[in-house]
């Protein structure tokens, strides 16, 4: 019976996938948020690094699983700036892709020390689904078409709007608001094809004093068909060493983080999810470690900057 129960949750979140295609969250958006957004390398004016791996809904088979490798870069001293991004997902053996895709962006001074960026993003992923191999014996691997299996690659592009200043950041963006397959392109899209998601995204920084600093965030995710998630979090910088924080996310969970400065360039983070979902009963929450480091720039008390 366990099994049986085990294959219909995720036959459900398969099918989710597919036509909500909700694509990879993250808990530590906040410090990874070039993954959201394509413009906002125009924020930062050092060569950053950052790295991630997720595990969601551990103990459950099947379950996700993601990493990305980010990096982006001002352009000389011109405010253009480049990014490349590589990233990994997997649920369970049924669904695998990884790719990369280039970002640029453009920020201009709109007022004193307030910026508009502009960024986009393209580039191409290898997508393997594999049904029938995992249920062979289920009529939706046999009969509906969107268990059939597939590989292919696909085309993916993005844009992103940031408005900033050294204390908040407002931005909208879509990466993959154009993702379809190859043998796809210049047809008309299926019924089952994939939906822009559209993100809204901002945070302040509070000065609380010599040693706190208070910087709330939220996230906006919407996708037709879909009901729009939301994703609350407050981080507190201690001493400008430690960051401890929480967020809840609608229709999905409470989460806790934590990350530390190795060194003023160097990042360390960490974040947990306790789901508050039924899928709560069958696994033990996700994790997803974060390393980050700036390289070639100002140090992060130099430019006042904490996004």
């Amino acid at each position: 019976m366990r099994k049986i129960f085990l294959s219909i949750v995720l036959f459900y979140y398969l099918s989710s996938l597919a036509y909500a295609q909700q694509k990879s969250m993250y808990t530590q958006y906040m410090f990874n948020t070039l993954a959201i957004n394509p413009a906002y390398s125009s924020m930062d004016d050092a060569l950053t690094i950052t790295g991630l791996s997720r595990q969601q809904w551990v103990g459950f088979k099947g379950a996700p699983r993601t990493q990305t490798l980010s990096m982006h870069t001002p352009i000389n001293e011109s405010n253009t700036s480049f990014g490349v991004m590589l990233s990994n997902d997997q649920i369970g053996e049924v669904v695998k892709e990884s790719g990369g895709y280039l970002t640029i962006a453009q920020k201009v001074e709109i007022m004193e020390e307030t910026f508009l960026a502009v960024g986009f993003n393209g580039g191409v992923s290898s997508f393997r689904a594999t049904y029938s191999d995992n249920f062979p014996n289920s009529p939706a691997s046999q009969y509906d078409p969107v268990f059939q299996n597939s590989k292919e690659m696909r085309a993916n592009f993005g844009f992103g709007v940031m408005l900033f200043s050294e204390k908040y950041y407002v931005g909208f963006s879509s990466p993959h608001f154009y993702y379809r397959d190859f043998a796809s392109l210049g047809k008309e899209a299926a019924a089952t094809a994939y939906k822009p998601h559209y993100m809204l995204q901002a945070g302040y920084l509070f000065n609380l004093g010599e040693d706190f600093k208070l910087k709330p965030n939220v996230l906006a995710k919407y996708v037709s068909g879909s009901p729009i998630q939301l994703d609350f979090n407050a981080n507190l910088l201690i001493a400008e060493t430690f960051w401890i924080g929480a967020s809840y996310r609608t229709l999905d969970s409470f989460d806790l983080m934590a990350s530390f400065y190795i060194t003023p360039s160097i990042q360390l983070g960490y974040s947990y999810d306790f789901t508050n979902t039924e899928l709560a009963k069958i696994q033990k929450g996700s994790h997803e470690v974060m390393l980050k480091a700036r390289i070639f720039g100002r140090t992060r008390d130099q430019t006042a900057c904490y996004f």
